[in-house]
């Protein structure tokens, strides 16, 4: 495609979202897509800059319908204005990374993300904000040490999946590469986190190894944001949370609310995209402080 072209069609985009605030259904359209920069300034947080080359589900969630786990995120950039330590596990092109980076330059903001082309604009990313408190880590994070396979979803124009996880997946559908995989336990990373650490886990079924090999930063009671739909991993993470004192809340997007839960359940597909908890040791006010 010539850069002429690109332009062209940028500018069609441009129009097109000037005339439907709503938002462009892309997914169905996406001839309307659009290839550059763009800032972010949905969030509460100071504007960040992205990059699409009309490749990455984030960015038409964020550019042309404006919404992204809105609920999720006031959650996240009101906690990263305090937080003493952030974990990013599953960062994908790392929004929740840049929001608290854009808030944060004091402390190191830790994004691991296995997924080459999500890794590739993350740290492009990090890049063109000048972003030097996002330490990116290209591995995988789980309950061993090792090297295993990395698979993803192939999706037709989206060449940055959204989801991914550990181990080899035979299907012609799926990509694969290999990859580090580490436990964080031991390495250095907890003594650095501070008294109250933030965390957010998006790791598509390795839910309950991450945990596992995050112990010594569990052991500190971080604030944690978990997407997980396994009834096994919820199980399992139940009994690693309940003598530390956890409370958990499932994370309505749309209805910018939290509806207290008494143990972590997984979550299902629905089209309001009611995918996170929240797990916390706070207390039941200042939870709703955070959240209204």
């Amino acid at each position: 495609m010539r850069l002429t072209d690109i332009e062209a069609r940028n500018a069609d985009s441009l129009e097109k979202i000037k005339r439907h605030p709503e938002g462009i259904d892309t997914e169905n359209h996406p001839e309307l897509g659009y290839f550059g920069y763009y800032e972010v300034d949905m969030f509460e947080c100071p504007t960040f800059l992205m990059f699409t080359n009309n490749d990455c589900p984030r960015g038409w969630d964020i550019m042309f319908h404006r919404h992204f786990e809105p609920q999720s995120m006031k959650l996240w950039c009101r906690m990263a204005k305090t937080a003493t330590g952030i974990l990013d596990i599953g960062a994908h092109v790392g929004v929740y990374s840049l929001a608290a980076a854009a808030l944060r330059t004091d402390i190191t903001i830790h994004a691991f993300e296995p997924n080459p082309y999500a890794f590739s604009r993350l740290r492009m990313h990090k890049t063109i904000n000048n972003f030097a408190q996002i330490e990116e880590h290209t591995f995988a994070v789980s309950d061993k040490d090792k090297v295993d396979y990395f698979s993803w979803a192939k999706k037709p124009t989206l060449q940055i999946s959204s989801g991914g996880g550990i181990g080899a997946r035979e299907n012609q559908n799926v990509e694969r590469t290999v990859t580090q995989v580490i436990t964080l336990d031991g390495k250095g990373i907890a003594p650095n986190m501070g008294a109250k650490p933030l965390v957010k886990i998006d790791v598509e079924g390795n839910e309950y190894a991450t945990f596992r090999g995050i112990q010594e930063v569990l052991a500190l009671k971080p604030d944690i944001i978990l997407e997980t739909f396994s009834q096994a991993s919820c199980d399992a993470i139940n009994e690693m949370i309940e003598p530390l004192g956890y409370s958990v809340y499932h994370i309505l997007e749309r209805g910018h609310s939290l509806d207290q839960r008494e143990k972590l359940k997984p979550c299902t597909i629905d089209r309001n995209g009611n995918f996170n908890q929240f797990l916390t040791t706070r207390s039941q006010s200042d939870v709703k402080t955070l959240a209204s």
